[in-house]
């Protein structure tokens, strides 16, 4: 071989071989004011949300995490995939022990799949706390010949998709996490007020008076609320017989219950984020990351229809719509024409699981020209845009994708079309109005086994527990049936978002009222209307119903998967006080080849 042509192949394989990132994320435990009221809470390299990570996929990814906070933390790698490292997913009990004050940790994957992920904590509800960041994977095959044929437009789009605008969504109180969940365990009650809805770090809580959020319930909110009035956050009455259940209303403390977290109301202000965009672009696209810790929520931009090309990371058909219920975990990435007058217009998030009027907004700002006109912002509880401070659509010509539906994914092969094991997981409550379980009698913690995690054991048959955990056997496919059911028939229960931590699911089945077949395969001949093998969506979380006497007190979704990724992942309800209290299950995959875990990682 001639030098050159030695020379051309060795600059061939360095330029396919992926690359080695690293990077160093700080925790501290400080003061912030995201919504304009101070108290303690988690920074990231001294900002909130942390810093968004971007990398190209098949880069390998090194990540030294530095725990400063008072109690012990991981991190989690919301999505991705963790082939041959479970070791890195970061579930404290699980694939690792927890990171202790004061103590560092080194994580190794590789960055996969390509998408919109995001980075928090597995430790009790810590990312209710600020341990929240973004994760960008670059794509390298976009569907944009689907939105349109013009070789400008798909530039112009594959541009802004290049570099997207990720929006990190949450909820904020005046509590910590310890606080708010201790709230729960002394009052035996399941909490979810807040005081703030944020974007990107920043919001504020508005006091709009209580004939104006009582004039919001419709919906969730009518069918719950049972005659009574909305305190002055706008939160459903914690003494409810639909919000706790009739079998444990009367069993807890009221008292215990903080009066600041439910009542008194005082107005703050944490600003606005802004996404400053350019006209010239043409497109830009806007990365939702539900990474609230207890609220359903829903979103829109003003005067700005939003085509849907991602889900969870994965590429979808491109779906037009002008709001998306947006549950804990998911991921929807979408690109808006900047073809609106220049000025201000709101990016909109309001609440939409059936509990609280309340709303939160930012700015979607186009860059100033010399033109004399400027749109001037519509923001605050008493504005409209597609939705409203309720979260309710304006207008019947509002296009909106709803909890349960999916675009179908772009370019992603069908399911096997049979399963070689089916797993049933009733979830309900178990014990007390607040404890969740998706066993149906067991609850799952996995800090419990912080000591000596899961993972770590040589034989994971040791972990025989099927109301806890789910063994299966490599390169087979796996239904898990997750059947929700309530107390009584009249019982409401508010959506769950399961997500399911290593590969990805197909989503083939859901329906209201129960799954009573010995197997899907029986179930999809029996009622055929009710699954999808061709098309179905392929997600890492998948939210259940809301849950009223409409369908039947019972609702049931089915997840195919195949057995790919050896190593012990979980299943679990991303409402941070859910999984807090036990409503998680151990997916202990490829049990036959099982890994050795590095002596590092030991």
């Amino acid at each position: 071989m001639t030098p050159f042509l030695l020379l051309l192949l060795l600059l061939f394989l360095a330029l396919t071989q992926a690359k080695t990132v690293r990077e160093t994320l700080n925790l501290t435990w400080s003061t912030g004011s995201p919504n304009g009221v101070p108290r303690e809470m988690i920074f990231t390299n001294g900002q909130y949300p942390g810093p968004v990570l971007v990398w190209d996929e098949g880069d390998e990814i090194e990540v030294t995490v530095h725990n400063h906070l008072p109690f012990n933390t991981t991190v989690h790698w919301h999505g991705l995939r963790q082939h041959n490292s479970p070791w890195s997913d970061g579930v404290a009990g699980l694939s690792q022990r927890p990171i202790q004050p004061d103590a560092s940790f080194v994580y190794r994957f590789t960055a996969e799949p390509a998408g919109t992920y995001w980075y928090h904590s597995h430790v009790r509800s810590l990312l209710q706390d600020g341990q929240i960041g973004g994760i960008y994977i670059r794509q390298k095959e976009l569907p944009f010949h689907l939105i349109s044929n013009d070789s400008n437009d798909i530039q112009q789009m594959q541009a802004a998709a290049a570099a997207p605008n990720l929006l990190m969504l949450a909820d904020w109180t005046s509590l910590t996490s310890a606080q708010y969940y201790q709230a729960q365990v002394a009052s035996g009650y399941d909490l979810f007020c807040v005081d703030s809805l944020l974007i990107n770090g920043h919001g504020s809580t508005y006091c709009p008076g209580a004939d104006f959020l009582q004039s919001m319930t419709t919906g969730k909110l009518s069918n719950v609320e049972n005659g009574t009035l909305l305190t002055d956050k706008g939160c459903l009455q914690v003494l409810l017989s639909d919000v706790q259940s009739p079998v444990y209303l009367n069993t807890g403390n009221i008292d215990a219950v903080p009066s600041q977290l439910e009542w008194n109301c005082t107005p703050s202000d944490g600003g606005m984020y802004t996404v400053q965009v350019d006209a010239a672009d043409g497109w830009a696209s806007l990365n939702f990351v539900a990474s609230q810790a207890l609220k359903g929520l829903i979103v829109s931009v003003d005067s700005h229809p939003m085509w849907i090309y991602e889900a969870d990371g994965g590429l979808v058909e491109p779906q037009q719509v002008e709001a998306i219920e947006m549950f804990n975990g998911v991921r929807y990435a979408v690109l808006i024409r900047l073809d609106q007058p220049e000025g201000n217009y709101s990016i909109r998030v309001a609440d939409n699981g059936g509990d609280q009027v309340i709303g939160g907004y930012a700015t979607l700002s186009y860059k100033p020209s010399s033109s004399s006109s400027y749109v001037k912002q519509q923001a605050g509880p008493h504005s409209k845009g597609y939705i409203d401070y309720g979260g309710t659509i304006t207008s019947t010509n509002v296009r909106t994708l709803l909890l349960t539906q999916c675009p179908p994914p772009y370019n992603v092969p069908p399911p096997s079309s049979t399963a070689a094991h089916m797993h049933f997981s009733q979830l309900s409550r178990l014990g007390t109005a607040y404890n969740w379980t998706l066993g149906g009698r067991e609850l799952f913690i996995p800090e419990e086994w912080g000591a000596h995690p899961i993972l770590q054991h040589p034989d994971p048959a040791f972990f025989v527990d099927e109301n806890a955990a789910l063994l299966s056997v490599n390169d087979t496919w796996v239904d898990i049936i997750v059947q929700v059911v309530g107390e009584t028939d009249a019982e409401i229960q508010p959506p769950h978002p399961i997500h399911k931590h290593g590969n990805k699911g197909y989503l083939v089945g859901q329906a209201a009222g129960f799954f009573g077949w010995t197997s899907v395969d029986e179930a999809v001949a029996e009622q055929p209307e009710s699954f999808n093998l061709v098309n179905p969506p392929y997600r890492d979380t998948f939210t259940t119903a809301f849950l009223d006497p409409a369908v039947g007190g019972a609702w049931f979704l089915v997840i195919r998967y195949h057995v790919e990724t050896p190593g012990a992942f979980l299943l679990h309800c991303h409402i941070a006080t859910h999984q807090q209290s036990g409503m998680a299950m151990a997916l202990l995959e490829g049990v036959d080849v099982w890994p050795t875990v590095p002596e590092e990682y030991q």
